[in-house]
């Protein structure tokens, strides 16, 4: 509630009505489908800010969460409504985009998710383009988030051989995954020692490859498919033609 009252097109939610009836009312509106897209974005980011809390202990406050839905809004907005809404006022240059690869490299972003004994990977790849080359999620037994961090780089390398790509990038946005896999071996934590040196070995199946550490909102792509993958337990790949469902929509806007 302190969420939508914070919105600067005032956002009206009928006090003890159901989650289905407030859509409703939100699609009963003569206004072109506007306030059902703008809720829409409120509500995503209230599931992305519940499951950063939940899987990944990040706080946010309400500023913050409403700048993210307003800016979704603004990037998916078909009717330009917040041209007329003087009020708004969004900072494109203060949100990171995801940057694609270079011509003939291959972008793979990825990330992981922790809580409660249960970690999931990620891994999505993209080229140029921004056109979807593959993906793949991992569900598994954890005990810290750090193990989960460096099995996302593992299920990069691997999504990399299954795609056949020769010059790989792999981003996500835990610095210290990348700084252990290109640094001194004996530096390594013992807990994630073995998945380390195994991605280490695998650096001579690829002409070139990149493992690098982004700021969040530029991984943002990994963020929403790893908490999918850990809220739904999946184990699996998806091939270029089939993206998952929970990205498609990112996906058509780099390709836009």
């Amino acid at each position: 509630m302190v969420v939508f009252q914070a919105s600067p097109l005032n956002i009206t939610i009928l006090i003890g009505t159901s989650p289905m009836d407030i859509i409703q009312f939100w699609i009963n509106q003569p206004d072109q489908g506007i306030m059902l897209n703008l809720g829409s974005c409120f509500l995503w980011n209230i599931w992305k800010t519940r499951n950063d809390k939940v899987f990944n202990n990040i706080q946010s406050s309400v500023q913050p969460y409403v700048h993210k839905a307003l800016q979704d809004f603004k990037n998916f907005d078909l009717h330009h409504v917040l041209n007329y809404c003087s009020s708004v006022h969004i900072q494109y240059q203060t949100t990171i985009q995801w940057k694609p690869p270079p011509p003939y490299h291959i972008k793979i972003n990825v990330d992981a998710a922790y809580s409660d004994g249960k970690g999931a990977a990620a891994a999505i790849a993209a080229d140029s383009a921004g056109s979807h080359l593959g993906s793949g999620a991992l569900y598994f037994d954890s005990f810290s988030l750090m193990v989960a961090e460096e099995k996302d780089y593992g299920l990069g390398s691997q999504l990399a051989r299954r795609i056949q790509g020769s010059r790989i990038i792999i981003e996500g946005d835990a610095e210290d995954i990348p700084k252990a896999i290109t640094g001194n071996k004996n530096d390594i934590p013992w807990s994630i020692h073995s998945t380390i040196l195994s991605i280490q070995d695998g650096v001579k199946d690829f002409s070139e490859i990149i493992f690098t550490a982004a700021p969040r909102d530029g991984n943002s792509i990994a963020q929403d498919f790893v908490q999918f993958a850990i809220s739904n337990f999946q184990n699996r790949w998806w091939s270029h033609d089939d993206p998952p469902f929970c990205i498609m929509q990112r996906l058509n806007f780099f390709e836009d």
